[in-house]
């Protein structure tokens, strides 16, 4: 694992979560992984965090206050700052459904919640890679 963080270097990720104990977790497990997070807890303060420079991945959460997450992905993936970046959707709703939903919104992946750290730090680093 140690090996793997140093090959990341700090990879810069969004959290957009309004629940603080499922961000915090998320921010946890990344973190040990070797990325750098920031989060926020509502769409607008994730719109406010994109600048001045963009996170490299976002990690969303589907249901968040105001504004959806699935609305939310999709004016992030209309926006050309945006648009390349990989957002993997989370929620407690059904796998199948959701990653439907989160996919046709532009999401590159969903993970239902809970999350296994594990998994997840390894799904991210993938979709990361495939931007290289």
């Amino acid at each position: 694992m140690a090996r793997e963080a140093a090959d990341l270097g700090s990879i810069p990720v969004l959290i957009i979560e309004d629940e603080e104990a499922s961000a915090k977790l998320i921010a946890s497990t990344l973190e040990t992984h070797g990325y750098e997070t920031r989060i926020a807890a509502s769409a607008e303060e994730a719109m406010a965090a994109m600048t001045p420079s963009p996170p490299r991945a976002i990690v969303l959460d589907l249901v968040l206050p105001r504004l959806s997450g699935l609305v939310l992905a999709e004016q992030l993936k209309q926006d050309p700052a945006t648009r390349d970046i990989p957002i993997i959707a989370t929620s407690l709703f059904s796998a199948e459904d959701a990653a439907h939903l989160a996919r046709e919104a532009g999401c590159a992946d969903y993970v239902r919640k809970p999350i296994d750290p594990e998994s997840f730090a390894r799904l991210l680093r993938d979709h990361l890679e495939r931007l290289k």
